[in-house]
């Protein structure tokens, strides 16, 4: 049976939001507590609807064989899922989910059970599910669908842009934070190079050899006092930086964003992406 755009649109907006329903539930008891789960805002996971509508191009041919809708739908969803995560983690520099503590995984970005997950969800999706939503798409008044497809992508659009401009600022604050902490590194490998040279047995005792001490004595104190002053500091600066960067944009979006992805990591970088973490708790910790 043909499709026409406006119903493959409806299609995926519907999955969309059930995967949101899904998603949202299954978190929000695992944490005790709500979660608004998603890349965007508003009660949409795209990764869902993508899933559903490719599942379906590929398994509505031969929907009524089980075995091949389950292989079929889990491979390809899969391939879904890996190019999609990949492709977020090298735009914005964090995965928004990870499966890197879970056996048989791939990169973090598939695993075993995610795609035995897709696999299952292809044959109630394929067998069962879609049927009730297939007759109410093609029942329903063309104009009305129309409008109404009309309607969410406007909001999806505006949504998804938010959401896409958050990720690209936390990225920027991630790197800014990033290059603070490698100058903070700098300075400690300097200071382990001058203790090494001044604090092991010194064989030399001529009045070269004394001024050549003392003036590295002199540069290893100097470094300390710096690295002193750098370590006391460290937190702080890495606070002014971050409220400086967040007070030029948006920054409840970036808490939010984090906020409905509990479970996000950053393998780029994993200090800055911690201490940012750190920040944003400290500060809702404040407001409550």
């Amino acid at each position: 049976m043909k499709y026409t755009f406006s119903i493959w649109l409806f299609f995926f907006y519907f999955y969309c939001f059930l995967g949101w329903v899904w998603e949202t539930c299954y978190v929000s008891v695992l944490k005790a507590k709500w979660v608004n789960r998603g890349f965007m805002k508003g009660p949409f996971l795209p990764i869902y609807g993508s899933g559903a509508i490719v599942v379906l191009i590929f398994t509505l041919p031969f929907r009524t064989n089980i075995g091949l809708v389950f292989i079929v739908g889990m491979v390809s969803a899969t391939i879904l899922e890996y190019v999609t995560g990949a492709t977020m983690e090298r735009l914005f520099h964090v995965r928004y989910w990870d499966y890197s503590k879970q056996p048989f995984n791939i990169n973090g970005h598939i695993c075993l059970s995610s795609s035995l997950a897709w696999g299952i969800f292809s044959v109630i999706l394929t067998r069962y599910g879609h049927t009730p939503i297939e007759w109410l798409a093609l029942h329903a008044n063309s104009n009305l669908l129309e409008v109404i497809v009309f309607v969410l992508t406007a909001y999806l659009s505006i949504d998804m842009a938010a959401s896409v401009r958050a990720a690209i600022d936390l990225k920027e604050i991630l790197i800014s934070l990033e290059e603070s902490s490698e100058e903070f590194r700098r300075l400690e490998k300097h200071f382990e190079v001058v203790s090494a040279f001044y604090g092991g047995e010194i064989k030399e005792r001529s009045e070269a050899g004394l001024r050549k001490i003392n003036s590295a004595i002199g540069s290893g104190k100097e470094i300390y006092d710096k690295l002193g002053e750098s370590r006391r500091n460290y937190k702080a600066s890495l606070v002014e930086k971050i409220n400086e960067i967040r007070g030029k944009r948006e920054s409840n979006y970036m808490d939010s964003l984090l906020a409905r992805n509990p479970q996000a990591v950053s393998k780029m970088h994993e200090e800055a992406f911690s201490k940012y973490i750190e920040l944003a708790r400290e500060e809702e910790d404040d407001r409550i």
